[in-house]
């Protein structure tokens, strides 16, 4: 069940596979292209700005890279996505070829939902009336958005959705995008690419480790300041300044929205307009430990369980094969919960199981390990979403700023946005226009005139 569907390595592995700088060690002093942020659009940045002659460097406020994209290879017994995990969008996913030529396997989403209510299954008049609730609120949203209104989902989704309205309003907002549906553009959804997803059986974050190879690092370097008030850009940094000819950022733009990296001058109030409108909703992974599997789950089902209010997690099953599954919660929810610490995200995830789940499972569960996106100062939340009215600001936050500063990533990526894929696809588009700075046309030959 994808995303946006109708029916809805560890640290230190990604550290030591890039071609980090020693911690003792400061950056060249300068650089053609400064690049803030090592996740998928800074990574495919850097990627391509070497491969173009430039020289580069790549500093991340992190201890490893990878961004919002990183596997533990540690807790689990195999490698567990603690960001990204789904694969969206494989046929444009930039990402994709580049996975499948490093050797990976990749495989489809199994999209088998299994609805439960209450520990139980539905009968067929509730999965009947589900299904349908569940399509015609699509529809509508759909037809929102192809028509260009820049409308909430919750504006446009049915009345008559009885008792499955909050199912709903958790499938479509705070599971899909990360927020509640009163807070996302029908457009913005309606352009979202929609197609079967796949899964990596080493895990994305595995991918992105991979691809991290080679790539001039600087971790645990964080940006202060980015001054671009002369021709080039001088970045502040607790190792010192470095100077480079332009500069590419490519952090979240909750981390941009919250100021934690100074620009001088400020940036134009166009981008700044555009960043506040592209906030970061929440959504993180609850990682629990079913052995035996006592629901009979096959590996990477996907399971939809009736919501009587907010508090409500969408699990999948049996990840990769193994006993642990994710328990995922988005949106208000999941960024109070994550607020209130690592214990009370225990304390739901263990009383979800043995209420939605049921005995068997309850008896069952194990180990229980929670992520924390939204209180992550590097990250502060989840994948940029548009508010009605907010869907063009993707291109606008694109726009280059006085010939020397681009943003990138996910957020600016209209088809793609929330992936790791626009993201990637971001980066590269950013070097594009970085290059064309660096390599201006030749002028055109004067006419003498006789």
């Amino acid at each position: 069940m994808s995303r946006r569907s109708l029916l809805v390595a560890s640290a230190a592995l990604a550290a030591s596979q890039a071609q980090a700088q020693p911690q003792g060690e400061r950056p060249p002093a300068e650089v053609d292209i400064v690049i803030i942020g090592a996740g998928a659009a800074g990574l495919a940045a850097a990627r391509k700005a070497t491969a173009a002659g430039r020289s580069v460097v790549v500093l991340e406020a992190k201890d490893r890279v990878g961004g919002r994209c990183i596997a533990d290879t540690v807790n689990f017994g195999l490698p567990m996505d603690l960001g990204a995990h789904w694969i969206h969008a494989p046929a444009e996913n930039p990402v994709v070829p580049l996975a499948r030529a490093a050797g990976f396997a990749l495989y489809d989403d199994p999209d088998r939902p299994r609805l439960m209510i209450k520990g139980r299954g539905p009968r067929e008049s509730e999965r009947e009336n589900f299904a349908s609730a569940l399509r015609r609120s699509q529809r509508a949203i759909l037809d929102a958005g192809e028509a260009g209104r820049e409308v909430a989902l919750s504006e446009v989704v049915p009345h008559d959705l009885g008792d499955w309205r909050q199912t709903v309003e958790f499938l479509k907002g705070a599971w899909d995008a990360g927020k509640e549906m009163a807070q996302i553009s029908c457009v913005d959804f309606y352009n979202a690419v929609e197609t079967r997803d796949m899964f990596c059986r080493q895990s994305y974050g595995a991918i992105l480790a991979k691809l991290a190879e080679g790539v001039p690092v600087r971790l645990s370097t964080a940006a202060t300041r980015i001054d671009w008030s002369g021709r080039g850009v001088s970045v502040e940094t607790p190792a010192g300044t470095l100077k480079a000819r332009t500069c590419i950022v490519t952090v979240s733009t909750a981390v941009l929205a919250a100021n934690a990296i100074h620009f001088a001058p400020a940036l134009p109030k166009r981008q700044q307009d555009a960043i506040n409108a592209l906030s970061c909703g929440a959504y993180e992974h609850l990682i629990v430990h079913l052995p035996g599997n006592p629901m009979e789950a096959s590996p990477d089902e996907p399971f939809v369980i009736k919501a009587d209010g907010p508090a409500v997690a969408k699990p999948l099953a049996r990840i990769g094969g193994s006993d642990w599954w994710y328990l995922d919660i988005g949106g208000r929810f999941a960024r109070d919960l994550a607020a209130a610490g690592p214990a009370a995200m225990k304390a739901f995830a263990s009383e979800f199981v043995g209420n939605e789940l049921g005995p068997h499972a309850r008896r069952v569960l194990g180990e229980i390990h929670v992520t924390s996106w939204t209180t992550d100062p590097f990250v502060r939340g989840a994948w940029s979403v548009a508010g009605p009215g907010a869907t063009p600001q993707r291109l606008r936050l694109a726009e280059p700023i006085g010939q020397r500063i681009l943003l990138a990533g996910e957020a600016t990526d209209e088809g793609l946005w929330g992936t790791v894929g626009g993201a990637w696809a971001s980066g590269e588009r950013a070097v594009d226009q970085a290059l064309r700075w660096l390599n201006p046309p030749p002028a055109a030959p004067r006419r003498r005139h006789r």
